[in-house]
């Protein structure tokens, strides 16, 4: 009997080319602008070299600070080195704990003792040692600066290969020097491009933040490496004893530590005097999404309605000829299937090729770095198929019970009625 409707159904599909296109074309393109969207959200979550370990990384970039009396000011900004030295650098819970500088990938300008007068103004990433732990950077040559050389605070620089191509034209320069905003840095290692995607992993070149003048009176981002994700709230009680601590300390401020915050909540920190909006976001992508699928819903449901009505004195002679309205319903319902499994194919490879051919528009990023597994999401990609199959089932669904509802005399009538129309 199924052999039946699916001969059937590709034979409508072929009556009615105008209208089977655009039901399909519906179908994938809601299924690709959702996946799109749902896969590019979820790539700036996951776990991707060099930012391997987000699922276990928790983030303070910033400090609010209220006087304690009454004529005193707020303010709001990054984390003072003073902070972060006297109270979050010694937490006993984070695996390891390692600081950025707020000027991270600041413009810098850079150049090589031999070519002085060719200025290039290339990011800088102020780093601590532990950088390179909790970064998984892949190195084409030399190795990362040391705990000692950070320690010492030695002018030691690692390059991106496209950094060491510009300023040398290979990438093999460990050992060499660049000059930093014209004070000579020695080059210890050599690292492969990183996307800009990672935006804590992302720059042009990293040296240590002891390198530069005045580092202890500069402001700083904190990331927390956990042992497991069950001791971030362990790691968050830490944080809040440690502004107890400032707080009955210190005459003037009482201190606040917005966060730490998981990966995906640091993605919606933007402002220091205002928490993430999660449910505000989750509002807008359930919008965002509900709107891709509803809106080919209801073009594809008054499509569906011209297809059933013309399809009317059909239905009223196979209910003459004793047809049971289940089965007539079961026909168009297994019909639309085979639409929308057609149309969910094409989505399905049509978002493969938008994200991986448009992944610098959309996700900026410049050359590879994303594993394949990364840039499509199966499950994603059921439950979204699962959700499309079920609207256009109902779309059509709706009008073919309707219709066979109707007498069959009704049916027969309104077929005649038309024809003369």
């Amino acid at each position: 009997m199924y052999k039946i409707y699916f001969k059937q159904a590709i034979e409508m599909l072929k009556q009615n080319k105008f209208i089977s296109m655009i039901t399909i074309a519906g179908t994938a393109l809601a299924i690709m602008m959702i996946m799109v969207i749902i896969v590019s959200e979820s790539i700036k979550r996951a776990s991707i070299p060099p930012e391997a370990n987000r699922d276990r990384t928790l983030y303070i970039t910033s400090e609010r600070t209220v006087g304690k009396k009454i004529s005193a000011t707020n303010n709001n900004g990054s984390v003072d080195y003073k902070v972060y030295k006297s109270y979050l650098s010694n937490l006993k819970t984070p695996e390891l704990t390692t600081v950025l500088s707020t000027d991270y990938k600041e413009k810098s300008v850079i150049t090589t003792p031999e070519h002085e007068m060719e200025r290039m103004p290339l990011n800088l990433g102020t780093v601590d040692a532990n950088f390179w732990k909790l970064m998984q950077f892949s190195f084409i040559a030399g190795k990362a600066f040391t705990q000692e050389d950070f320690n010492s605070g030695l002018k030691k620089a690692v390059i991106t290969e496209k950094t060491a191509r510009a300023l040398y034209g290979n990438p093999n320069v460990a050992g060499k020097t660049i000059n930093i905003n014209f004070k000579p840095y020695t080059i210890t290692g050599v690292v492969k491009d990183v996307s800009p995607l990672f935006k804590y992993a992302c720059s042009d070149v990293y040296i240590p933040y002891t390198s530069r003048d005045g580092y202890d009176n500069n402001w700083y981002h904190i990331l927390f490496l956990a042992k497991d994700k069950k001791d971030f709230a362990k790691i968050g009680e830490e944080v809040r004893e440690a502004e107890r601590k400032f707080n009955a300390t210190d005459p003037d401020w009482n201190l606040y530590l917005p966060g730490p915050f998981d990966h995906a909540t640091q993605l919606l920190n933007i402002w220091a005097n205002e928490d993430p909006d999660i449910k505000g976001n989750t509002r807008r992508m359930i919008f965002v999404i509900s709107m891709l699928l509803l809106i080919p819903a209801v073009n594809l449901a008054s499509f569906s309605l011209s297809r059933i009505k013309k399809r009317t004195e059909e239905i009223g002679i196979r209910k003459a000829f004793g047809a049971r309205k289940y089965v007539i319903l079961m026909q168009v319902l297994y019909e639309n299937l085979i639409t929308s499994l057609i149309g969910g194919i094409i989505g399905l490879i049509l978002s493969w090729f938008v994200v991986v051919w448009l992944k610098q528009w959309m996700l900026g990023v410049e050359s590879g770095g994303i594993p394949l597994k990364a840039l499509i999401s199966i499950p994603v990609f059921i439950a979204v198929f699962v959700v499309c199959i079920l609207l256009n089932l109902l779309s059509a669904g709706i009008p073919a019970y309707r219709a066979s509802q109707i007498k069959i005399v009704d049916s027969l009538n309104n077929n005649a009625n038309n024809s003369k129309s």
